[in-house]
């Protein structure tokens, strides 16, 4: 039976809260401005309509949210530092002589919900922001990351698989075969899977000059304008099909930056036929020839449907074959015998172009880079991504995973994506609400600062000092 936790009278034995400092005044300010009681809607058909009552789940979601904010890497420890913070008790909704949830329950919940509910919370925090006057661009930009799995390449838990060889059955015991993942399809197959035991559902990978250890996929995706993530997903997909899923659920949409990993034509043509331009800079290898001229080399032009060499001559198409899904362009003959970069184009009497019927789509999209629109929105992607994802991993403690498996995984970046946003909506609500009788004392004493800074930067030769006031003068002012 879903339980509720009941609002009480302060008890007369305990001393009266201290006035609100420090984490104490940032989760009265969530408490005021975050509605959660939308989560114990969603989660209500997981639970009976008899029985004894349940652990509020709006309880247990600020708990969890508790351990993302602050960075508390274990239940065991956020359940410790509610039981000592009495401005912790205060956000869950616990009086001071009421028992706390033990770290058990986490658990147990987790794999009731599933992440479904929790991204319904994750959309239901995106509308709370929409609401306060956050609103939402028309251009997305999107990236993933690895997490490391609760997995060591050292443990005596690993097994190694041959795919091509080992039957269903044992691969189904270790978790390999889901519906998103078959051996057969996969591009190792034939090869010696390395699985670990304890958590089969990360995958072994190497980057670079690391060691190899066990991951997770996470997949992001953020508003170019506001800095909020909007879907996020753990998954070992390509990047791709992520981002066309992630897209396919929401709507007005005309841009998105995307860096090499999302090359892929199927990605192109669904971009093309959402009517979204794809800002992605494009993997090319087509038509690679050694020290002859590649076929970046020759420009495409899309009114006439022809190529132009680099020494200026035509490349018209001469044949189309649908079955292969392909077309080959040629130069005439006597173009090519005249020309002084023959040498270093063909050994043969024409230089032909053999490409993908998806040539002309793939031009589209190099044509998009050369917009002024796409550097702007790639110089955003790289700012806006890579402080996500630091503050993710450094602030939010998902550098690791938490717990075992794609879904335990899956929540937990998707609860890291509602702390972000819930941080970016407060950020929202701080600038200029001061009141006008904190504008009495704050602005005179702001006036004075700025003189002296002036007065003394004056005094300075360099114009980096110049540099360090400006920055200070335009500084928002933060309130108290």
């Amino acid at each position: 039976m879903l339980g509720k936790t009941q609002v009480r009278q302060e008890n007369l034995f305990f001393p009266p809260r201290q006035q609100a400092t420090g984490k104490h005044n940032l989760l009265r300010q969530i408490n005021k401005n975050i509605d959660f009681t939308a989560f114990r809607e969603k989660a209500a058909p997981y639970f009976s309509d008899t029985g004894r009552p349940s652990i509020d789940p709006v309880a247990m979601l600020k708990m969890m949210v508790l351990g993302y904010l602050f960075d508390i890497r274990s239940d065991r420890m956020i359940v410790e530092e509610v039981i000592d913070r009495d401005s912790f008790r205060e956000f869950v909704g616990y009086g001071c002589d009421e028992n706390i949830p033990t770290h058990a329950n986490f658990t147990r919940w987790r794999q009731r919900i599933g992440p479904e509910v929790f991204k319904d919370f994750l959309l239901d925090v995106l509308s709370q922001c929409k609401a306060a006057g956050m609103r939402l661009g028309n251009c997305r930009l999107f990236d993933s990351t690895r997490v490391q799995a609760r997995a060591s390449t050292s443990s005596s838990a690993k097994v190694e698989l041959e795919l091509s060889e080992q039957p269903n059955e044992y691969l189904d015991a270790f978790g390999w075969q889901t519906e998103e993942d078959d051996p057969e399809d996969d591009p190792r197959h034939g090869r010696k899977l390395v699985v670990n035991t304890n958590d089969p559902e990360a995958r072994l990978i190497r980057h670079g000059n690391e060691p190899s250890r066990f991951v997770h996929k996470v997949h992001m995706g953020v508003d170019s304008k506001t800095g909020l993530i909007t879907n996020v997903m753990a998954s070992h997909k390509p990047d791709h099909q992520a981002m066309i899923e992630f897209l396919r659920r929401e709507e007005g949409i005309d841009c998105i930056g995307a860096d090499k990993g999302y090359s892929a034509t199927e990605c192109f043509r669904e971009l093309e036929a959402m009517g979204i331009k794809a800002f992605i800079s494009v993997l090319d290898h087509s038509n690679d020839k050694g020290d002859k001229y590649h076929l970046s080399d020759f420009t495409y032009r899309m009114e006439d449907d022809t190529f132009i060499c680099p020494a200026g001559k035509t490349l018209r198409m001469v044949c189309a074959q649908p079955a292969k899904k392909r077309r080959m362009y040629a130069a005439n003959q006597s173009d090519c015998a005249q020309c002084p970069l023959r040498d270093r184009c063909t050994s043969g009497k024409r230089r032909t172009l053999t490409v993908s019927a998806d040539r002309p789509l793939i031009e589209k999209v190099k044509f998009y880079a050369r917009l002024p629109r796409y550097a702007r929105v790639m110089s955003r992607r790289k700012a806006v991504m890579e402080g996500t994802f630091a503050h993710a991993k450094v602030w939010c403690g998902m550098s690791r995973a938490r717990g075992i498996g794609r879904e335990a995984m899956d929540i937990q970046a998707t609860l890291v994506a509602a702390v972000i946003n819930v941080k970016k909506l407060l950020a929202h609500l701080g600038k200029g609400s001061f009141s006008s009788l904190k504008l009495v004392f704050v602005l005179p004493r702001r006036l004075s600062e700025v003189t002296q800074g002036l007065m003394w930067s004056l005094q300075s030769p360099t114009r980096s000092e110049l540099v360090k006031v400006q920055r200070y003068i335009y500084r928002p002012v933060a309130a108290d």
